[in-house]
């Protein structure tokens, strides 16, 4: 196969021939595909790429059609859906745009040693290029995000072909594409850097001078400038350097020039800088050429990230540009203690530092204004306005001469003042904050290993405010370990009380735009300040408006505009549209206000918060087609929790489970606390039965996705709360749930103890339906445990009893299972009369599954595997009808290839083998299980 995506999308056949994909859907499904072949894709993910905008109902249903056409073209099963999304099954080898990438990469290994070699791999591989990349795309998101990643990809191997070929001298070769290069992306640097070099190389000096001029020009206009190394290179070219290098090498100078003017008050540079070299290097290119007007360079972080540390370097670095000096004045707009300053109160600082008295600033604003204005025209100054609360705090004061610069510094990102470069700070990543951390802290070898030290500034959020505190404090106790550290920081409540030293106060740095939200004027400033603190209160990691809206008690049209306002001043982020999260350290600082809550209010929200999610939890099976037991009971969770999230289809409800599980796990542990036993908060149960509740809510997810290690802690949760309350009930629960997940995953001696204990308990509190739901799963346990004959027994009993007490709807489950065991035992003839009628008359997709499934085996058995084959693609078909258990579509898949070998059909044995190995990988992957299918071992998991 062949997947083409460098232009037009093509597909080819093993054999060259075209495949006619052709709707513009299952192209653009294909392509989203392909440019991550060998990986799953979420549905909901490749949905937006392919259609934009949040999942729908009408999105999944056009990515499932979308599927389907492309299964009924591209052949050898290539496309196969997979827990949660899909997947092409495509080697690297088999796209171009693998070819390619793997082309650059040798390349990359041959260029020092083998350069020719290197140059011919390139040729090779810019030779797959034939246009534009996905161009006949509709218009969507993929193309959208995908077009211009894939150009730079091509630009930059262009680029290291020109580099090679000009370090073997073949600058006359390459002079004309380089400049055509060039002249198509003309703010690039390294390909100006090669069109000067190759130009000036064949004795072209005067038109290599005049390519840097014009885009030095270029580079003006776009509010940057030449880098150190081009002008190093035109100063090569102007000494006739016959083979300067590329990029330039900078060389020593002249000590830098000291500017004239006041520097005196400006913030020292601090010692410990280490990091933010390419944010540094982008401040730096925009300072140094504001030539034809002022440059303002605006920063914006969140509190604690190192905004004023870095404008600070920047300045410093530059000051030989400014020499009528370098002013600062601190606007306090993040200052806990004093309010912000207005723009009278600036401007006086300011001039008091260019030697004005303030006595001569007018009191009339806009006379003010002009004078200030007056003072800084003619003069080459640069102005740090840190910490500006707004953009009106900032603009009148702002330079308006030619050779002048601001840098600003905010929390939220300004608006409104007109052109300027924006930079947004994040925090560090781990390994430079453990670099920073250590070379404060010193001793890094003997304190801690590595992974203690990642710990430690993880704990601390990666800010560069908390992580000097932390290695201050270090320094000064030398003796201390690393780990030690790192216990003090766990408790997420006293975190920030630990991050605190001399003036320095991580809380109260997090709190300032807190507290400016609460003084603000708009009903949504207020409501986000004042739902921090319980956002704090629940041990939840995500927000969703529908959980924040009971959480708080307000709409959720105003929490998501009150989240908004909070992602707005970087309180919070939103991953993704509709999914909002906090800092850790932000995290901390509303875990330390709610702590200070009335005990009453904070219990009283978590409490619509849990309802909430569980209202959303048994909702989550509405769209599935179910027994009426189950059915049943999620239909009274609901009428019991009314509020909460609904659900249109099972590509909407089962990914929601997966996105909040952790969440639902988190919560459920902080109410299994004792002081949550009492109260009727949960229709009539404790919060502390949130457990419990959300287990019993989740059977069937937990059934259809074996998300076995979530349905553990779940029930491990339910089982400590049910032990220490007595509630025979919940034990029960939790022993049933954990028994037939011990079972799915081969261990049928242990689900057989524990469903017998959950079977045992449900009977003594008088719950005979749990009882012979929980036998459903102790039949096929006994199976896989080797015990047939008492398979059979339990069964047909069992069988008997739900016929008197009139529960039909679990009868197919259990023929399915006795007939099995028939199989295993020899009795061929009474397993077949089983499966024959179960088949025909079982109503729902999963019972006929398994039945056509058992029926598959049976014919293997028998060696009729032409019958064999029909009853698993029959089995395969109605899995298809709605989410469902991978291991048993493994097991399918692993009966159908068995009988297409005995059938004489190999290559399409292998080929579902295959496809059966990648399900088990996904799944053993995720669960770290060893779970296999082996047809030469009856009862082998």
């Amino acid at each position: 196969m062949d997947i083409r995506l460098l232009g037009p999308l093509h597909v080819l056949a093993d054999d060259g021939t075209p495949l006619p994909v052709t709707a513009p859907g299952p192209r653009a499904v294909l392509s989203a595909l392909a440019l991550r072949a060998g990986r799953a894709v979420p549905a909901g993910e490749l949905a937006a790429q392919v259609w934009g905008g949040e999942p729908s109902a009408g999105a999944g249903q056009a990515l499932r059609d979308g599927v389907a056409g492309l299964i009924a073209v591209v052949p050898g099963g290539r496309i196969r859906e997979v827990p949660g999304g899909y997947l092409l099954r495509a080697g690297r080898e088999e796209t171009d745009l693998g070819r390619f990438q793997d082309a650059l990469r040798l390349a990359r290994e041959l260029a020092a040693r083998a350069p020719g070699r290197a140059v011919g791999l390139l040729d090779e591989a810019l030779g797959l290029w034939r246009g534009a990349p996905l161009a006949d795309l509709a218009e969507c998101p993929l193309r959208a995000r995908e077009q211009p990643r894939l150009a730079e990809l091509r630009l930059v191997a262009v680029e290291e072909r020109f580099d090679l070929l000009l370090a073997l001298g073949e600058h006359a070769a390459v002079v004309d594409d380089v400049a055509a290069e060039s002249g198509a992306h003309p703010l690039r640097e390294r390909l100006i850097r090669q069109a000067v070099i190759a130009r000036h190389r064949c004795g072209r000096t005067a038109e290599a001078l005049t390519a840097y001029r014009n885009a030095c020009a270029r580079l003006a206009a776009a509010g940057a400038g030449p880098s150190p190394e081009l002008r190093d290179l035109e100063r090569a070219v102007l000494r006739a350097d016959p083979r300067p290098a590329a990029p330039a090498v900078r060389r020593a100078g002249p000590a830098r020039r000291e500017p004239s003017g006041p520097t005196a008050a400006f913030p020292p540079g601090t010692a410990t800088f280490v990091a933010r070299g390419r944010e540094l290097g982008r401040i730096r290119g925009w300072l140094t050429h504001a030539v034809a007007g002022p440059a303002v360079c605006l920063i914006d972080g969140p509190g604690g990230v190192g905004k004023s540390t870095l404008a600070v370097r920047a300045a410093r670095e530059v000051a030989d540009r400014f020499p009528d000096g370098l002013l600062h004045v601190d606007l306090r707009g993040a200052d806990p203690r004093d309010p912000p300053l207005d723009a009278h109160e600036a401007r006086l600082l300011l001039l008091a530092a260019l030697g004005t008295p303030g006595s001569e600033l007018p009191r009339d604003p806009a006379a003010a204004g002009a004078f200030y204005r007056e003072q800084l025209a003619g003069r080459r100054v640069l102005l740090l306005l840190d910490n500006a609360l707004d953009a009106g705090q900032v603009a009148p004061l702002l330079p308006a001469g030619p050779g002048s610069a601001a840098l600003v510094t905010s929390r939220t990102p300004l608006t409104g003042i007109g052109p300027g470069h924006r930079l947004r700070l994040a925090a560090l990543t781990v390994a430079e904050a453990v670099t920073f951390v250590r070379a404060i802290a010193g001793g890094a070898a003997e304190r801690g290993t590595r992974r203690e030290w990642e710990e430690l500034v993880t704990l601390c959020g990666r800010l560069p405010l908390a992580l000097r505190i932390v290695a201050t404090r270090m320094a000064a106790r030398p003796c201390r370990r690393v780990a030690e550290w790192t216990a003090v920081l766990a408790d997420e409540r006293r975190r920030t009380d630990e991050l605190t030293a001399d003036d320095l106060d991580v809380r109260a740095s997090l709190m300032v735009s807190i507290d400016q939200l609460a003084a603000g004027t708009e009903p949504d400033h207020r409501l986000a300040a004042g739902m921090f603190p319980l956002l704090g209160a629940a041990a939840v990691r995500s927000y969703s408006p529908g959980a924040v809206a009971a959480l708080v008690g307000c709409p959720a049209g105003e929490a998501r505009r009150a989240l908004d306002r909070l992602t707005d001043a970087q309180i919070a982020g939103s991953p993704r549209p509709g999914v909002y999260t906090l800092h850790d350290l932000v995290r901390s600082a509303a875990a330390w206000q709610a702590a200070r809550l009335p005990r009453e209010r904070a219990t009283g929200r978590l409490a619509e918060l849990a309802r909430w999610y569980l209202g959303s939890l048994y909702r989550v099976n509405e769209p599935l087609a179910l027994p009426e037991h189950y059915r049943g009971r999620y239909r009274a969770g609901a009428g019991r929790f009314p509020r909460g999230r609904r659900f249109t289809s099972v590509d909407e409800s089962l990914p929601w489970v997966d996105e909040v599980l952790e969440d639902v796990i988190a919560l459920a542990r902080q109410l299994a606390a004792p002081e949550y036993d009492a109260g009727e908060e949960l229709a009539g149960r404790p919060l502390s039965a949130f457990a419990l509740e959300s287990v019993r809510a989740l059977e069937t997810y937990f059934g259809t996705r074996l998300s076995w290690r979530g349905q553990r802690r779940l029930c491990e949760i339910t089982l400590q709360v049910g032990e220490r309350r007595g509630d025979r009930f919940a034990q029960a629960v939790a022993y049933g749930q954990l028994g037939k997940a011990a079972g799915q995953q081969g261990d049928g001696i242990r689900g057989v103890e524990l469903l017998h204990r959950g079977i045992a308990l449900c009977r003594s509190v008088g719950e005979r339906a749990e009882a012979l739901a929980m036998t459903l799963n102790l039949v096929p346990c006994l199976g896989s445990a080797g015990k047939l004959a008492e398979a059979v027994e339990v069964a047909e009993r069992t069988l008997a009893e739900v016929r008197a007490a009139g529960i039909e709807e679990f009868r197919p489950q259990l023929v399915n299972n006795l007939a099995r065991c028939h199989l295993f035992l020899g009795h061929h003839a009474k397993a077949h009369e089983l499966l024959s009628r179960n088949y025909e008359s079982a109503p729902l997709p999963y019972e006929r599954t398994i039945a056509a499934g058992v029926l598959a085996e049976y014919h293997l058995e028998t060696g009729e595997f032409e019958e064999a084959a029909r009853w698993s693609g029959r089995a395969l078909s109605h899995a298809a009808e709605q989410p469902f258990d991978p291991f048993v579509v493994a097991q399918h898949r692993t009966w159908l290839a068995a009988a297409l070998r005995g059938l004489g059909r190999e290559e399409a044995a292998r080929a579902e083998e295959t496809r059966a190995q990648a399900v088990l990988r996904d799944l053993n992957s995720r669960e770290n299980s060893h779970l296999r299918v082996r047809v030469d071992e009856k009862y082998a998991m």
